[in-house]
């Protein structure tokens, strides 16, 4: 049973997966297709198109209708599905002969169209993606520019497959997912809350970076394995920093974290643009000079702290040369946080004493390793 259905995948994956072209408009191209599904029904093949998102137009109102899809679909991704027949394609809900990408009436619609009103490219039927929400269309709008869509990764699957992949209502994990990111925004809050107040703040605050980690450990795979080891290290630090004689220590640990991220986003995205390592090695460096004369016997070791910070942040922004929808968000982001977070406190620790340390701090660092963690949801 199990040869059977590969021997159809195959099939499927060479007699179909090119067999029409999709077009996209080259300004909407970061919210271009992440997988294509295909399912053979006999008399009928069904794609199913997942895109990495789609953008209203109204930016206060894309906000909100991410919210609600988000709540009613279990994902931000969107699907789409059409079939194509031998004479026709048959689109179920998802046509639109629009005349602007942005139109926001008379949007999902069927359609069935033979072959032959459609555009042909290398003798392959031409489908446009016409609405900023993915409606299909056989005809290009005037005066867009358009990409011809390479299917570079291809699935053997329906519709339910495709939701059950991405919906955080039909996939366990992602539900898991979603429930740890609550708890862990919860347990953050509560750790500032009781930093200098309780003792129980240690236990709270290793609680936080768990269910941090368990993120991580849940989607992970390939190198994604690496910013989970990392997570690890960050649980030691954590300890470590509570207590002034184990400072060093703590150090220790988090410069094995961020060597470890660095490792896993070189291994996952390559090297970044030449300038972003010399402006933020720049930067970085800049503030170890004012530090210095502050730091005592631990110059070298901070010396060496601070070049491993700006060799995780600068690989961080290796993963914008990809289109990895949320990832290009998350990575440099969390990133970013992460390094502001060991700034902040190295400055309280040395020179001087800084207002809102504990929030300051606690915030951007467990929201820097938070983003970091959800990046393996989606890489």
């Amino acid at each position: 049973m199990v040869l059977r259905r590969l021997i159809v995948l195959l099939f499927l994956l060479s007699t179909y997966a090119f067999a029409l072209v999709l077009r996209l408009p080259e300004f909407d191209r970061k919210n271009g297709i992440k997988e294509v599904f295909l399912h053979d029904h006999g008399d009928r093949i069904e794609y199913t198109i997942v895109f990495w998102d789609e953008d209203h137009p109204n930016t206060l109102t894309d906000l909100l209708y991410d919210l609600y899809r988000l709540y009613k679909w279990g994902r931000f991704y969107d699907i789409e599905t059409f079939f194509l027949y031998p004479d026709r394609i048959h689109f179920p809900d998802d046509f639109c002969d629009s005349e602007t990408y942005f139109q926001l009436e008379n949007l999902h619609n069927q359609a069935e169209l033979s072959l032959d009103q459609f555009e042909h490219f290398n003798g392959k039927p031409v489908v446009y993606i016409s609405t900023w929400n993915h409606m299909f269309s056989n005809k290009p709008l005037r005066g867009v520019s358009y990409l011809n869509y390479k299917v570079e990764k291809t699935a053997f699957g329906t519709r339910n497959d495709a939701e059950r992949k991405y919906s955080w209502r039909k996939n366990v994990k992602l539900k898991l997912t979603l429930w740890l990111f609550f708890a862990s925004l919860g347990s953050m809050l509560t750790t500032i809350l009781l930093k200098g107040r309780s003792k129980l703040c240690i236990v709270v605050k290793g609680l936080t970076t768990t269910l941090i980690a368990t993120i991580a450990m849940l989607n992970a795979q390939g190198p994604e394995w690496l910013i989970f080891a990392g997570l690890i290290f960050s649980l030691m630090g954590d300890v470590f920093l509570e207590f002034d004689s184990l400072f060093f220590q703590g150090m220790l640990a988090f410069f094995t974290t961020h060597l470890l991220y660095s490792i896993a986003f070189f291994k996952l995205f390559g090297a970044s643009a030449w300038w972003i390592f010399v402006l933020i090695y720049a930067v970085v460096l800049f503030q170890y000079v004012f530090l210095k004369n502050h730091l005592g016997k631990m110059k070298v070791p901070v010396l060496l702290y601070t070049v491993m910070i700006a060799t995780m942040l600068s690989l961080s922004f290796a993963v914008l040369k990809h289109e990895i929808y949320y990832a290009r968000t998350l990575i440099p982001m969390g990133a970013t946080l992460f390094a502001f977070s060991d700034s902040y406190l190295a400055w309280d620790k040395f020179v001087k004493k800084l207002p809102l340390r504990n929030l300051m701090v606690l915030s951007t660092y467990f929201l820097g390793q938070l983003f970091i963690a959800l990046s393996a949801v989606v890489t």
